[in-house]
């Protein structure tokens, strides 16, 4: 398997124009003890200055003062921030963050705009009560972040969380790499990514990747656009959604016309077509690649199969070719996409 986390391949990332006025928090973590929100003891520093006392923190630190939240975060809380080492911030050169990607460039932004956006990415690191690692559940939770939402009815403020064993992992690919760094006013779990909060439903973004340079998903929206298939469309535009969508490329596509001896999507008949397409859907949530395992996977139309292999999983359609996840995680405002090389159902 050949998946990722790396949302950085898909530059659908807006720009953030809301500026904050204030903040609020709000915890969705399931079991977590009685005492989660009473800071941490045995050190009296906070966590502005735990971080400015830690070198692998120096972006953050640097990202924190240029977005103005020093004073927030120094505040009691409490707090829990899932920080971004500087490694972390590393992997942003090059892409639609770039400015953000080291302290030298944090500290030259002077664009109100790219502020903004930076505290809006900053602020969905926080989590407006003390968790420790020993209270996050076992399993799939959530946590509501200290980013406000961006539209009225829109779920761009949410973390994903998996923990399996002691392993927790957020929206699917970004790892805690170190947990519980003690402060006065919260905790600090040290993670290998940059979180970037979603901006897209599922659906656009199929059709940003569509009109893309170069282009992917045209087959898929293509056969998305169908009049027989407008409910699995108006499911993946709809902001109330929360689904798995296991998206095949157009290299997939053509693939499975070639095996079924077609030149086209237009040869194949309605029903056939909207049974494919549901056997790539996950109705009952957002399931990332950590929630991933060997085992049966319902979706609209049937299991899906997944399977351990040396570096990952892969997903079967019945007797299908194994598909393999090209990239894993792309999150969406209503649900989370697994871009895969095969189509999982031919009739």
């Amino acid at each position: 398997m050949k998946a990722t986390s790396n949302f950085h391949s898909f530059q659908f990332l807006r720009v953030f124009w809301l500026l904050l006025v204030g903040v609020t928090f709000s915890l969705s973590v399931t079991s977590c003890s009685d005492d989660d929100d009473t800071p941490t003891g045995g050190t009296q520093q906070n966590i502005v200055q735990v971080a400015q006392g830690n070198a692998d923190f120096s972006i953050l630190v640097a990202a924190v003062t240029k977005a103005d939240l020093a004073t927030t975060l120094s505040s009691p809380g409490p707090f829990t921030v899932f920080a971004p080492n500087n490694a972390a911030f590393a992997k942003l050169a090059g892409g639609p963050l770039d400015a953000f990607s080291t302290a030298a460039k944090i500290n030259a932004v002077t664009d109100a705009n790219q502020i903004a956006a930076l505290r809006n990415v900053l602020l969905y690191h926080v989590v407006g009560a003390n968790v420790r690692a020993a209270d996050i559940a076992t399993g799939a939770s959530t946590a509501l972040t200290a980013k406000p939402a961006g539209t009225s009815g829109v779920n761009d403020n949410t973390l994903y969380l998996t923990k399996t064993g002691t392993t927790v992992s957020l929206n699917g690919g970004t790892r805690v790499v170190t947990a519980d760094i003690a402060a006065s006013n919260g905790t600090i779990h040290a993670i290998d990514n940059v979180l970037l909060p979603p901006s897209q439903t599922i659906a656009a973004i199929v059709r940003a990747s569509a009109s893309a340079n170069p282009a992917q998903f045209t087959l898929l929206l293509e056969a998305l656009s169908r009049p027989a298939a407008s409910a699995l469309l108006a499911t993946a535009s709809a902001n109330a959604s929360n689904i798995t969508v296991f998206a095949p490329t157009d290299a997939a596509f053509r693939a499975a016309l070639m095996a079924l001896g077609l030149q086209s999507l237009s040869q194949v008949p309605d029903a056939t077509l909207v049974s494919i397409l549901q056997k790539h859907i996950v109705g009952s949530g957002r399931v990332f690649s950590s929630d991933l395992a060997p085992g049966n996977v319902a979706t609209l139309n049937g299991n899906i199969t997944v399977a351990a292999v040396a570096n990952g999983v892969t997903v079967r359609g019945g007797s299908g070719t194994a598909a393999n996840i090209a990239t894993a995680n792309v999150l969406a405002t209503n649900g989370v996409v697994h871009v895969i090389d095969q189509v999982l159902q031919l009739p």
